[in-house]
């Protein structure tokens, strides 16, 4: 059976001075895609100046997601600029399943 997933690239920087814009396309993909059973995934580029903002739009897309009965994962695992923002932030816990999500793309 094939898993129904709808991807969404976030380029350029991701910091706390384009962050809106990317929670405003990020919104909107998630209002048209989000459906019970499906997965939506998300394509961050690991060489982008990214921040914890972006860290924390993730975190509150994966609640918006969940309560429309969908998951969310990452199309591959956080590396780069990105996984040294999880990282600083205390994202990763040691939880295999939690970090999973992170360092796995695996949906949640």
């Amino acid at each position: 059976m094939k898993t129904d997933i709808a991807t969404l690239s976030l380029n350029g920087p991701l910091t706390i001075k384009t962050i809106s814009s990317a929670r405003d396309i990020l919104q909107a993909f998630i209002g048209e895609k989000a459906q019970r059973g499906k997965t939506l995934a998300l394509e961050i580029d690991d060489a982008q100046d990214c921040d914890l903002t972006l860290a924390q739009l993730i975190i509150s897309a994966h609640k918006t997601v969940a309560a429309h009965g969908a998951k969310l994962k990452l199309m591959k695992p956080a590396a780069g600029n990105f996984l040294a923002v999880i990282e600083r932030a205390g994202l990763l816990t040691g939880d295999k399943k939690q970090d999973s999500f992170w360092l796995e793309g695996k949906a949640i």
